[in-house]
């Protein structure tokens, strides 16, 4: 996502300010993180550790309760700084959606503010 949101910021000119991305889903969450060489299945694989998958009384659809409850702790927003028009990630830093029951056609905005 992190090439995407750039281009939006390229587009808008926007040279110094805030980011926000926010996912319109309950079974999708947006965070940070490295991307390649297997770290995206080794990043779901310590969630789904961290959240065990227990007997759901969710009445919905119990069957991707796990992915509500995944996708309310991760969080479905970042905010991020934006200098001399670029975002201000850590060298191996990403932005990521975080896909908890898919894939499905999911809607992310992206928001800026200049300073």
């Amino acid at each position: 996502m992190t090439e995407m949101i750039q281009t939006v910021i390229r587009k808008a000119n926007m040279k110094e300010g805030l980011c926000s991305v926010f996912v319109t889903h309950t079974t999708a969450a947006v965070t940070t993180g490295e991307i390649g060489e297997g770290t995206e299945q080794d990043f779901l694989q310590i969630i789904e550790q961290i959240i065990p998958r227990i007997q759901f009384r969710h009445a919905h659809d119990p069957s991707h309760a796990w992915s509500h409850m995944a996708a309310s702790i991760l969080g479905p927003s970042l905010t991020i700084p934006v200098s001399a028009g670029s975002l201000v990630l850590g060298t191996w830093q990403s932005v990521m959606l975080v896909e908890l029951d898919g894939p499905r056609e999911r809607n992310v905005y992206v928001s800026m503010i200049s300073s």
